[in-house]
């Protein structure tokens, strides 16, 4: 690089760091968040379950990791118990080493892969969905399809490969929608290459910003939608500079990035949020995440979103209305219990870091949970 790439590297790098200090404070991002991030990505194997779950064991065997190093994480769902292992995503982690590299997925005898190595923050918020079997969900932002397949095995249980749940409901419908053409092509080849052609599951390219959304309207609207919105992705501009500085460079991401470009992305998210509040049912759920650091793209969507649906109230466009959080019950009391053994709260919803004390290393992710209400 030249002696001005390098000025300017290094300024964008500074700034970076100087404006998430100011958020998380000094100390925290400089002793342990960042030193958090910074580390390599930990990953949990989530199992197929349409493949035969013993070709998944026999890839881990071939690795050479020890069956009995291995344990499945415990995913709280909405309904404050631990999910059960009869259904739903099955995560296996490694006990003792953060950086298990899980063997790459194989295909098994039935043409599916095995398993899907992926961050547990991600697993976790897919769980919280609490999809289930006969229900219509939305997945708005799906690529690459992570949390999509994590969904779809909520939804058909009676298709799994091993046990599968004869009694449950195969009238489910996952629609999967990504609207950059790129993107949406590695999602139809990753659901085609994890979920079962039997699995009602439609891959759609919509623009969930768009003022005409047709293509994502169902009758009667979906039970629940996840809205995985694109983001700043902080961890990943970290990465990406850590390798450039590697080899003398500097990353694009890094030099690029900008203080204002959130409130920018917070526009879109907005947009997104209130897609998925059109389409959903009254009574029906939307969860929101973004892996982003930052408050404007987090707790500050959803505080633009209230006062949207208020204005609109007032307009009378919209004859509902919005609650954040989890059922104001007992089970409530409950599911934070769970939720804090995985994150931390916020002013609106609840945020994954990799230096939560209860050491799992995941995220960043941060979720907030809707119910959208009746004209109350």
């Amino acid at each position: 690089m030249t002696k001005t790439a390098r000025n300017t590297a290094a300024a964008a790098e500074d700034s970076f760091h100087k404006h998430y200090a100011a958020i998380w404070g000094s100390d925290r991002w400089e002793t342990s968040l960042y030193p958090a991030l910074a580390r390599n990505t930990k990953y949990t194997a989530v199992l197929n379950r349409y493949a035969p779950s013993e070709e998944f064991w026999k890839a881990v065997d071939a690795a050479q990791i020890p069956r009995e190093e291995l344990e499945r994480l415990e995913l709280p769902d909405v309904g404050g118990a631990i999910q059960s292992p009869q259904f739903g995503p099955l995560c296996y982690t490694h006990k003792t080493n953060d950086d298990c590299h899980f063997p790459p997925p194989k295909a098994a005898s039935s043409g599916l892969l095995t398993h899907w190595n992926l961050d547990a923050a991600s697993a976790l918020v897919a769980s919280l969905l609490n999809a289930q079997p006969g229900e219509r969900i939305l997945d708005l932002c799906a690529a690459p399809g992570g949390k999509s397949v994590c969904i779809s095995q909520s939804l058909f249980p009676a298709l799994y490969a091993d046990n599968a749940i004869a009694t449950a409901s195969s009238s489910g419908l996952l629609r999967s929608n990504e609207a950059e053409p790129r993107r949406q092509k590695r999602l139809m080849e990753n659901i085609h290459s994890y979920v079962p052609r039997a699995a009602n599951v439609q891959c759609l390219r919509v623009d969930g910003t768009s003022s005409t959304i047709s293509g994502l309207v169902m009758p009667g609207g979906y039970d629940k939608i996840l809205v995985d919105a694109p983001c700043s992705s902080e961890r990943h501009i970290i990465h990406a500079q850590l390798k450039a500085k590697a080899s003398g460079n500097a990353a694009p991401e890094m030099t690029n990035w900008r203080p204002g470009s959130s409130k920018r992305l917070a526009q879109t998210q907005l947009a997104l949020l209130m897609t998925a509040l059109k389409a959903v049912k009254v009574g029906g759920h939307v969860l929101y995440a973004t892996c982003s650091l930052e408050p404007t793209e987090n707790d500050g969507v959803l505080e633009k979103m209230l006062l949207q649906v208020e204005k609109d109230r007032k307009k009378g466009t919209v004859k509902w209305n919005v609650q954040l959080g989890f059922a104001d019950d007992e089970k409530k009391t409950r599911m934070e219990e769970q939720l804090g053994k995985w994150a931390e709260r916020t002013k609106y919803g609840w945020i994954v870091l990799p230096d939560h004390p209860g050491g799992g290393r995941w995220g960043p992710l941060f979720f907030g949970f809707i119910t959208k209400s009746g004209n109350v």
